[in-house]
């Protein structure tokens, strides 16, 4: 969802109701304002983390022994074959 919203003087701007809505932001809510690639990125109080930054460098230095995308597929495997096994009783 893409908004343009002006940028008022010393630099105030409203975020559209429909976003405040969807994301939980009411008066006096708390945003964390945060440069990623030459992006503003607001994320409001409680958000949860992006999965990928919390994780990032918890494995630093391990070698995986198999592509992710091979044990992505294992699981996904085990999880079908289970639920098969399950519809057969």
């Amino acid at each position: 969802m893409d908004t343009q919203v002006k940028v008022l003087q010393k630099g105030k701007i409203t975020i559209p109701a429909e976003i405040r809505e969807k994301l939980g932001i009411k008066e006096g809510s708390r945003i964390t304002l945060t440069l990623a690639g030459g992006k503003l990125v607001m994320i409001p109080e409680g958000a949860l983390p992006n999965p990928t930054q919390t994780l990032s460098g918890l494995a630093r230095g391990l070698a995986t022994i198999e592509p992710i995308d091979q044990e992505i597929k294992r699981a996904a495997a085990s999880r079908i074959e289970t639920k098969i096994s399950r519809a057969e009783k």
